[in-house]
């Protein structure tokens, strides 16, 4: 064993070492390929590190480390997020000002991540609150407002009423302040917004081409939002109300209309003896509710006392307003069809509004040579034990109510009644249809033919209970039982046949899927895809409607009635209006001095609040509202490129040369929001002649969540592993590499203090390798070695680092008797990525006076790879499994420890198992003694090399 390391001395050695000489700093270097490595800008509020953050940022190392060493020209840098409410939260719970607070979380977290000993290119590092930085966030935003990418508008925000500050969506999730958990209510404000909907089609379209993970690409397609569809022209009160729908075809089942309870126009449909209830309604419905909450919660509305005019079938229908319609999606008011949408007929059934169906249920494909038959099926319900008539069909296993034709000159009635005592013997008595036709497409296996049926549900009432008997024929072809609603239900053979029970019970639900028209004058009889087209066309000629499409994204808002944020250049003038802040005069600098118990500490800070117009020099007043925290986190990798340039935001040649960013990590929370509003900055730019590419991030990766106690690691739960827990005792390496080994990056894992310790013992095992170096090497070890290259690389860049540690602790499992001198330090390069202190050290060791930080990374000669001895490697440690499991069964169930172990072998495998004695001997911590079956001097006391087979020697033990 080689004396102990002192982690923590060795660790600041070459942290020191590293940062002295400049080793990670990164230069534009044309004749190498580039690779830019982001992990996203993280914020400083919190001045520490758990072994969460440890993990994000290992991971982004690794790869970092990886590509240097291949020999790409790496840009690798840091900074932080440290404007908006977190930092601004923070600063004042410590009571302190925010500037101050965060520069000091900044030195700490620095000192923190200094110690994890990342690779970053130190000199790049900016901060979003420094002027230098911000500065530009005023001249992105003075050209998006020549560009009329920027405006003001008023409009509906989320408002915080304890915090007096507007919220963007993701701090109000769920309707609560994520700052005081406070319900978060709809409020109207004059606001800045950039016109992200201008670039719907071109955000939309491009996601296709990043490689990012699947969901992530989903999820931006839905909060996209896009739909084709209809705008139809309702006429109320003698106003066009245009409403977006994907169904006109549902348009004649139009029942009642619903505006949003939100909507800034609301009140103009509202008559005065609506108006008390209507106002008490819209105050119950102001918290904000996400999408997903508008589905789940109780559809509830207040009649406006205003009626719309269908603009086809001219019927009146009723206006509610409604708490589940989106003011900001479409118009902010829906036409309801109550049988076709689920959330239209919870509303109906509540409130009693008809529902009327237009759209036929259509089940199955067509088929050629199909039989059509016009069916009735019955719903007989037995009232004294609350059960229903079914028939079980005995050849084919179906289970079905009565079901039958209607013969030429028979009505339903006639049929209905016939067919229930035909097939089961009971007499009835017809007493009304159960909703509309069905239309099913089947094969009938009793017949041996396709059917196309028009099946028409019905109820009959049950005139004896006495069944009469049953011809021959039908006696074998089924039989007829009584079951329970829920029984019958759950064992009906096919769904189309559940309908009659479900309308009996009033427990049937909307059919929402596509069918053919009924009760829809002139377009009764399409299919719904043809009634969409033609009901538009209908509508376009009569002037009452158009195609059109819809989108669910919205402007980008960026105003924050908050101080901690970059100032908004912009200047109001009575005479002039709206007065950009000229460029020169660039940045307008964020006041230190400001009285934080104001409700804007902007607006009550005279001297920034009181300015000349830039055109008059009359009075004008500044912009009180500061930018979103997203708008610093939506090109700051564009400034990595170039973050020392005072006189541009940066060299375009350098960001032409860095972007795109070749691998982004970060949490798959930032999916929407921070993603879209970076990939938009960059269309903008674009446009705007500022880069020359589409996207910011052609790959992304996101990782895990660290849990402990089965919690998600975090303060609230007091389960936190702090960093210096982990390094102070093992060395930050240790961390890394059991952060990496334990599962892959992409997945939650579970942190285990004895993983750590089982990850320390492999850093000891490649520190005491070192003792082992020999000057020859052999075909085993060659192919050991360089089969790990081979691995390793291949999941470092597919990002299955578990996997690449593997093969590094194979390759020391097979070198652990003797290795060369060059294949250690081809083991070292492999796991200095993982653990790069001792990685540095160990190489130092051997001789070597540059760092293994810096050196070209390994190169498999595929032609060493014995594949051969790679099979025989899998042999030998099955056999050591093997003993250990027998070891571990002797001493559970016969209290023995055995010392000595017989191997048996067939005759030609006696050389492979002979050749690893001594590997066999360190798995088991046993004598072994290794013998051919056919060895006629073997100690064989139980007779067990009889049992031998090809790959599996038998085993005794004693």
């Amino acid at each position: 064993m080689v004396k102990k390391i002192n982690f923590k001395k060795l660790e600041k050695k070459w942290q020191e070492k590293w940062e002295k000489e400049k080793a990670f700093k990164t230069e534009e270097k044309s004749q190498k390929k580039k690779f830019y490595c982001l992990e996203m800008y993280p914020y400083p509020s919190a001045a520490f590190l758990h072994v969460g953050h440890v993990r994000n940022y290992t991971i982004g190392d690794v790869i970092a480390r990886f590509k240097r060493m291949q020999g790409n020209s790496v840009l690798y840098p840091v900074g932080y997020d440290s404007f908006g409410l977190p930092a601004e939260t923070a600063a004042k719970k410590a009571g302190i000002h925010p500037k101050k607070y965060a520069e000091s979380s900044i030195k700490k977290i620095m000192e923190y991540q200094k110690a994890l000993g990342n690779s970053y290119d130190w000199s790049r590092i900016l901060a979003s609150h420094e002027p230098e930085y911000y500065k530009w966030n005023q001249y992105f935003f003075l050209k998006f407002l020549e560009k009329k990418l920027a405006y003001k508008k008023k409009a509906p925000v989320n408002w915080c009423p304890k915090c007096e500050s507007v919220l963007a969506n993701e701090e109000a999730e769920g309707g609560k302040c994520w700052r005081c958990d406070s319900d978060v209510v709809k409020k109207d404000l004059e606001q800045w917004f950039f016109k992200i909907t201008d670039y719907s089609d071109r955000l939309l379209e491009d996601v296709k081409k990043l490689e990012w993970p699947e969901k992530i690409k989903i999820m931006q397609e839905n909060w996209i939002g896009k739909s084709h569809g209809s705008e139809i022209d309702f006429l109320i009160n003698g106003k066009k109300w245009p409403i977006f729908t994907t169904r006109a075809d549902t348009i004649y089942g139009v029942t009642f209309m619903v505006i949003s309870s939100q909507h800034p126009r609301l009140m103009e449909l509202v008559t005065e003896k609506q108006k008390k209830e209507v106002l008490d309604f819209v105050e119950r419905s102001k918290r904000v509710k996400t999408e997903a909450e508008l589905e789940k919660l109780d559809k509830e509305g207040v009649f406006t006392g205003s009626f719309a005019i269908n603009p086809l079938t001219k019927e009146k229908v009723p206006v509610y307003a409604g708490n589940f319609v989106l003011a900001d999606y479409g118009c902010g008011m829906v036409m309801a069809v109550p049988c076709h949408d689920s959330r239209d007929f919870e509303f109906a059934c509540k409130y009693n509004i008809p529902i009327k169906e237009v759209i036929m249920p259509v089940f199955g494909e067509k088929h050629e040579n199909e039989e059509f038959r016009r069916t009735i099926s019955a719903v007989v319900h037995r009232k004294k034990d609350n059960k229903f008539l079914i028939m079980k069909w005995k050849d084919t296993e179906w289970i079905a109510p009565v079901v039958g034709g209607i013969e030429k000159d028979e009505d339903i009635k006639k049929a209905a009644e016939r067919e229930v005592l035909e097939e089961s013997g009971y007499k009835t008595k017809f007493a009304r249809k159960l909703g509309g036709e069905i239309e099913c497409h089947f094969y009938a296996d009793h017949k041996k033919i396709w059917r196309h049926r028009l099946d028409q549900p019905v109820l009959l009432e049950l005139v004896s209970e006495k069944q009469e008997k049953l011809s021959e024929d039908e006696k074998k072809l089924h039989e007829a039982v009584w079951m329970s609603a829920d029984e019958a239900l759950k064992q009906m053979t096919h769904s189309y046949n559940n309908f009659g029970i479900l309308r009996y019970l009033g427990k049937d639900s909307a059919f929402t899927d596509s069918g053919i028209l009924i009760n829809s004058g002139k377009f009764s009889g399409l299919n719904s895809e043809k009634a969409i087209e033609e009901i538009t066309k209908e509508l376009e000629k009569k002037k009452l409607g158009r195609k059109t499409t819809n989108y669910k994204i919205r402007d980008w808002l960026i105003s924050r009635q908050r101080y901690w944020g970059t100032p908004i250049p912009i200047i109001y003038c009575e005479k002039c209006g709206i007065v950009p802040v000229p460029e020169k005069e660039l940045p307008v600098l964020l006041p230190e001095k400001v009285d934080f118990k104001a409700k804007n500490s902007l607006a009550s800070c005279k001297e920034f609040l009181n300015v000349k117009c830039p055109k008059c020099r009359g009075k004008g007043r500044r912009e009180t509202d500061t930018m979103g925290g997203f708008v610093d986190s939506s090109w700051y990798f564009l400034r990595y490129c170039d973050n020392k340039n005072k006189k541009e935001a940066f060299d375009k040649k350098k960001v032409e040369y860095w972007m795109p960013v070749d691998q982004y990590i970060g949490g798959a929370e930032h999916a929407v929001m921070h993603l879209m509003y970076a990939r938009f900055f960059i269309k903008a730019l674009k446009d705007l002649g500022f880069v020359k590419f589409d996207e910011p991030f052609q790959k992304l990766f996101n990782q895990g969540i660290v849990y402990k106690d089965g919690k998600k690691m975090s303060k609230s739960y007091g389960n936190i592993v702090y960093q210096t827990d982990i390094s102070d005792k093992y060395g930050i390496d240790t961390a890394r590499l059991f952060l990496m080994f334990v599962s892959s990056p992409d997945k939650q894992m579970e942190w285990s203090d004895a993983g750590v310790e089982g990850s320390f013992r492999i850093i000891n095992r490649l520190i005491n390798l070192r003792e082992k170096i020999k000057k020859e090497t052999n075909e085993k070890e060659e192919s050991k070695i360089n089969s790990a290259i081979k691995k390793v690389t291949e999941n470092i860049e597919g990002f299955e680092y578990p996997k690449a540690i593997i093969a590094i602790i194979e390759a020391m499992d097979a070198c652990s008797l003797s290795i060369s001198k060059k294949n250690y330090e081809i083991l070292l390069k492999l796991i200095s990525p993982f653990c790069p202190h001792i990685a540095e050290e160990l190489w130092e060791k051997l001789g070597n006076k540059t760092f293994i930080s810096l050196s070209d990374w390994p190169k498999a000669d595929e032609k060493k790879i014995n594949l051969k001895l790679e099979e025989q490697e899998k042999q030998i440690e099955k056999l050591g499994d093997d003993i250990n499991n027998i070891i571990k069964i002797m001493k559970e169930k016969q209290n023995k420890t055995p010392k000595k172990a017989y191997v048996y072998t067939l005759p030609k495998e006696l050389d492979i198992y002979s050749d690893n004695l001594e590997l066999i001997k360190k798995k088991t911590n046993l004598e072994i003694e290794i013998f051919a079956v056919n060895d006629k001097n073997k100690k064989d006391p139980e007779n067990k090399a009889g049992k031998a087979k090809p790959n599996k020697p038998s085993l005794y033990l004693e």
